[in-house]
């Protein structure tokens, strides 16, 4: 069960809810002001934060904005509670970092429901991969909307591993782990190495990993793991592979084949020059960004640097 914290000017209703919450085994705090209700969240250290929109002195959406800017705070989940219903308001709460929205009035079964999966989503985002020990697709988009509510100019660097697949048909399931092994050591190690302490490091699964990054730090990051990757890439091969520049491989339909050694292929898109609501955008235009970026022997990087949506 959760702690939550319910922030709610109607004092009828935040008793009622308080009740039916604690009922369901969750621990509940409760203030009916804004003025205070981040303090108090610093305090109590809250799992989820119920947060009415409209509260007099401080708002919700203010209140989230604090949450989400505060490096202790901002993993924590938030509901918006709203009794305008309208898709402005609710975008707009969105967009201030709340992870769902509740329009009054609700059916309490319907705050139990968005609770239950909201709770699931936050221990699948503490999740870790059982081999690269990275967090997953869920972290990472919940950690771009989180930036973009704080207003922060941020990159997302989508890292394709090209010919893993050949890699892992040559080397088999020993093979796969020692590859994925390596690049989760490698990323974090690189961020460590190029004096990054703001980024983070996510396994989408399989060859897929996602890095985001200041606009300060993107180019000097993807620069180095290039390098570094082309260079120590090597100790997964034998020399003779080294010397012959491919692995030889049985595809799907038993035909044998060459294959190249392992790069990466790089795709970057960050908001310095356009505006981005969401994760979900920002990886939309990644999914194009991506076939830009094709290695032909080394690792290769193609930043997106468009002005407007075309």
């Amino acid at each position: 069960m959760s702690k939550i914290l319910l922030v709610d000017d109607d004092t009828d209703l935040a008793d009622l809810l308080k009740a039916k919450l604690v009922a369901e085994g969750h621990d509940v705090v409760t203030t009916n002001t804004g003025e205070g209700a981040f303090e108090l969240a610093k305090q109590t250290k809250p799992d989820i934060a119920l947060l009415d929109i409209m509260l007099p002195g401080v708002t919700g959406y203010q209140i989230c904005r604090r949450i989400r800017k505060d490096p202790e705070l901002y993993p924590m989940g938030v509901i918006m509670l709203t009794a305008l219903g309208e898709e402005p308001e609710v975008v707009h709460g969105l967009e201030q970092g709340a992870d769902d929205y509740l329009v009054k009035p609700f059916k309490l079964e319907k705050l139990i429901e968005k609770l239950g999966f909201l709770g699931g989503l936050l221990e699948g985002i503490h999740g870790r991969n059982g081999i690269t020990h990275l967090p997953g697709t869920d972290a990472i988009k919940r950690e771009v909307n989180h930036r973009l509510a704080r207003g922060t100019s941020i990159a997302v660097c989508y890292i394709d591993i090209a010919h893993f697949k050949p890699y892992c048909a040559a080397k088999g399931r020993e093979g796969q782990r020692r590859a994925l092994e390596f690049m989760g050591k490698l990323l974090p190690a690189l961020m460590r190495n190029t004096g990054i302490y703001e980024g983070f490091v996510a396994h989408m699964g399989g060859e897929h990993f996602v890095v985001l990054l200041t606009i300060e730090d993107y180019e000097r990051f993807c620069t180095a793991l290039v390098d570094t990757f082309d260079h120590r890439i090597r100790e997964l091969y034998t020399p003779q592979e080294i010397n012959q520049g491919h692995v030889l491989a049985t595809d799907k339909k038993g035909r044998e084949g060459k294959y190249s050694l392992m790069a990466l292929s790089i795709g970057v898109v960050h908001n310095q020059n356009r505006e981005f609501k969401s994760a979900k955008k920002m990886f939309e235009v990644l999914a194009q960004v991506r076939q830009m970026a094709q290695p032909d022997g080394k690792s290769v990087i193609f930043v997106d640097r468009r002005r407007s949506d075309r």
